[in-house]
């Protein structure tokens, strides 16, 4: 324990934990924060009959790091040292240090709130920020506040922004160690070599592996984005290694034997091919060289489209530092970095907090009691907006009552430890007579594929864990692991509900069961098209499966989102005549137009939001008729469908002034509606619905007197003071009244003559003298020679050239030579 930096520090860490209850403790890579900081507390008079727990966000680090303090410890895991993560653990009475992955450490707070057998949470490896950390930091922080005041808090890393966590959690001590970590030197891509594109990297970075084996001494770490580009690499190496050199991936799909060899000192020289995995906490023994792709892949949630997706994206600096770390843990080494080193990266990684789902996190959120995001210490909070949209699914599935509180359904999937959606298909396939079916179905989408071919039918995959059929192509330790954690899924639902007796099983109700989870995934194929299928959640993806492109519907299992051009990974063919047996709460008919460019009135079934047959509408309800006029002017758009005259677009266009004035801190005190295009079309029900009545046919949209109705939507007062603070002209010097031009609402332009505003000074301003018009200076022939938003300075320093280019083309005009003294006029020089 003496060989690392942080033991310099231990004392003063011991010393403020003695006195308070919360730390940041910022180290290096390699210093030993992970190991030597937990088991160094073991002693302190606080810790008592208690114990300590350490988070580690991936399950590999939770594992090594208690192995490396257990073995610090002179003892094997499980005793004084454990862990517990997801599938597996060994810990016992004896254990004081427990090792555990976020979401086992959320459980523990919802299960027990005060955290009463516990003294000390460490927040290992802090600045990766999943949103399972920021919940489990935000519960820890409020039940140390309500219940626990002498919990103790530590978070640790090698990269944090240290000033910004403390201005946020303005309670925590600081403590930094400079550690000793060896000297890694960088190499960067040379300027003449154009950086690589996602289909030329494998090569750059096989011919680098090559030179680095050449050149240096000691193991080679590669960091690449995912799997699939490990497995890519791992190929071409293979093809070109002559020597007798171990390639070892790393990555989450491997077994615990199967990483071991990767992270643990063989005879063999090694190249070890991981994802982030690699990134944190594990000291790889024998790595004295990183090639470092530069990219990952994160997770985004589309709140349009209810999906996630995967994306490449460049790692940010604190990344890069992390990686080129694992070169010198233990010696000196150097680190490749496949990018021109000009190339400014973003400082630290978009938390996910701000860019996943966040259903799982606002269930456990109300299971906690906390009816606004705003009670919780948070160091980033989710847009309004999308906050909302997470909710409303909670809400459709029951587990949120109309007043946001958790109800007893939402309790039970939180007991399955499962997300929200599949949490909710396992119960509800229990009523039906399929729970077991459902964990399975549960566990597939949970865990990578279990597939080793690229095989798009997830039928496929569920024969695999339900038959134990065709296991030829089967990664079998994912295989197990899915069987274990559907196994688990099931103890877990007996416990918290009666199994209801399991019915004879037809394979067609497994996309059924997918459907519990995912209304928005059924798929009908496009008439005039063999691959395209049109999505419940109103977009459309491609499937490039022969077979699976055979049949009219199925269930879009698996989708690689996007705005456009979406693609089906995995789908299952579904029988259309089950969905009326089981998913009949799904289907709706309404009046509507179906075509986008002419209003015409169909009978439409849907399945959500996708249309599954349409028939010409008759005995039509005034109701229903204004319905669908309001829906197509959604669809259509309402400048589209509705005649905005000159005063209804200036309006429109001041009222959008105002609002981004007011959206940029200007002083505006005025409430005032969102009168941008987008929000009108999307919002006629509430501004457009009550003036529709006496509409008798599509043509009469035409005659309504759109500036009156959008005018009735703002009380009289504030339309008075909006009046005055946003004018629609101004008088000039010379008299004249000139309309003021709001259609850019970043700025109030005002083109008006150059001799109407002699004599004038100052530019005039608007919004309460807080912003000044930008003024269009015109010839007499009404063409800008100067656009301004500061007169005096036009006057002081352009106006002479002005005046000497122009008076000789302009004759009948007046040019004075001074205009703060001239006479104003919007006459010739005879009529003056």
């Amino acid at each position: 324990m003496t060989n690392f930096s942080i033991n310099e520090v231990i004392p003063q860490i011991k010393e403020v934990l003695q006195n308070k209850s919360n730390l940041i403790i910022e180290a290096p890579a390699g210093a030993g924060k992970s190991t030597i900081v937990p088991i160094s507390l073991l002693k302190e008079s606080w810790l008592e009959d208690k114990i300590i727990i350490v988070l580690e966000p991936r399950r590999v680090a939770a594992i090594a790091v208690a192995s490396q303090m257990a073995r610090l410890l002179g003892e094997q895991v499980g005793q004084t040292v454990g862990y517990q993560i997801k599938l597996d653990s060994k810990k016992s009475s004896k254990t004081k240090v427990l090792v555990v992955t976020e979401g086992i450490l959320t459980r523990m707070i919802q299960s027990d709130q005060a955290l009463e057998k516990c003294a000390c949470v460490i927040f290992d490896e802090f600045h990766e920020r999943s949103i399972n950390t920021d919940l489990g930091l935000a519960l820890c922080l409020q039940a140390q506040e309500l219940l626990r005041e002498d919990l103790k808090i530590v978070l640790m890393s090698a990269t944090l922004q240290a000033k910004e966590l403390q201005e946020t959690l303005c309670n925590f001590e600081l403590i930094k160690s400079d550690g000793r970590m060896f000297e890694v030197k960088d190499i960067y891509l040379p300027l003449d070599i154009k950086h690589p594109s996602i289909k030329d990297l494998d090569k750059l970075l096989e011919s680098i592996v090559l030179k680095a084996l050449k050149e240096n001494e000691g193991d080679v770490l590669v960091f690449l984005a995912g799997f699939k580009e490990i497995n890519n690499l791992k190929k071409l190496l293979e093809l070109s290694l002559k020597e007798d050199i171990l390639i070892s991936p790393l990555h989450s799909n491997l077994s615990k034997e199967e990483q071991n060899i990767a992270i643990n000192k063989n005879e063999k020289r090694k190249v070890i091919l991981s994802t982030n995995i690699a990134q944190t906490s594990l000291t790889i023994e024998g790595v004295k060289v990183v090639i470092d792709s530069g990219l990952e892949k994160i997770s985004r949630y589309d709140f349009t489209t209810g999906m996630d997706h995967l994306e490449y994206s460049f790692i940010c600096e604190d990344s890069a530092i992390q990686r080129a770390g694992r070169a010198g843990r233990l010696s000196k080494g150097l680190c490749y970095k496949l990018w021109h080193q000009k190339r400014i990266l973003n400082p630290s990684s978009t938390p996910e907090i701000l860019r996943v789902d966040l259903s799982s996190f606002l269930l456990d959120t109300s299971l906690w009691g906390v009816q606004d995001l705003e009670e919780l210490t948070l160091l980033d909070r989710p847009k309004k907006e999308f906050e909302n949209s997470s909710k409303e699914l909670l809400k459709s599935l029951e587990l949120l009552d109309e007043k946001g509180n958790i109800t007893s359904l939402g309790e039970d999937v939180l007991n399955l430890g499962i997300h929200p959606r599949l949490g909710f298909m396992i119960l509800k396939a229990n009523e039906v007579g399929f729970a077991k079916q459902s964990c399975i179905t549960a566990s597939l989408l949970i865990e990578n594929d279990i597939l080793k071919t690229d095989s798009k039918d997830f039928m496929r995959r569920f024969e695999a864990v339900y038959e134990q059929t065709n296991l030829n192509n089967i990664n079998l330790n994912r295989l197990n692991i899915v069987k274990k954690q559907a196994d688990m899924f099931f103890t877990r639902l007996n416990k918290i509900k009666e199994i209801k007796r399991e019915k004879s099983f037809d394979k067609n109700l497994l996309g059924v069961i997918l459907l519990f989870a995912y209304p928005d995934r059924l798929a009908k194929k496009r008439v005039s098209s063999d691959n395209t299928y049109a999505l419940s959640n109103k977009k459309a993806a491609i499937i490039s499966d022969e077979n699976l492109q055979r049949n009219e519907y199925l269930v879009a299992v698996n989708i690689s989102a996007k705005q456009t051009n979406s693609y089906i990974n995995q789908a299952l063919a579904i029988d259309f005549k089950l969905l009326d047996k089981y998913l009949k709460n799904h289907f709706t008919t309404s009046i509507e137009s179906i075509n986008k460019d002419n209003f015409e009135l169909y009978e439409v079934l849907k399945f959500e939001q996708l249309v599954i047959s349409y028939k010409k509408a008759s005995s039509i309800s005034k109701e229903e008729y204004i319905n669908a006029i309001l829906d197509f002017i959604k669809t259509k758009g309402v400048k589209q469908t509705l005649n905005f005259d000159k005063k209804a677009l200036s309006l429109q266009n001041r009222i959008n002034f105002y609002n981004k004035a007011k959206k940029q801190n200007y002083k505006c005190d005025l409430d005032l509606m969102d009168f941008s295009d987008e929000y009108l079309s999307s919002s006629v029900e509430i501004w457009l619905k009550p003036f529709l009545n006496n509409i008798k046919k599509f043509e009469d949209l035409q005659k309504l007197d759109i500036y009156t109705i959008l005018l009735s939507n703002i009380n009289y007062e504030v339309f008075q003071s909006f009046d005055k603070e946003v004018p629609t002209h101004i008088n000039v010097p010379s008299g004249s009244k000139i309309k003021i031009d709001y259609s850019d609402s970043s700025c109030a332009v005002l083109a008006v003559k150059i001799q109407e505003v002699f004599s004038l000074h100052q530019t005039p301003k608007v919004l309460n003298n807080q912003i000044p018009l930008t003024i269009h200076l015109l010839t007499p022939a009404q063409r800008p020679i100067q656009i301004t938003q500061d007169l005096r300075s036009f006057w002081d320093n352009s106006y002479e050239e002005v005046r000497k280019e122009l008076r000789g083309k302009y004759k009948k005009h007046y040019w004075p030579e001074n205009p703060y003294d001239a006479v104003p006029t919007n006459r010739v020089k005879k009529n003056m």
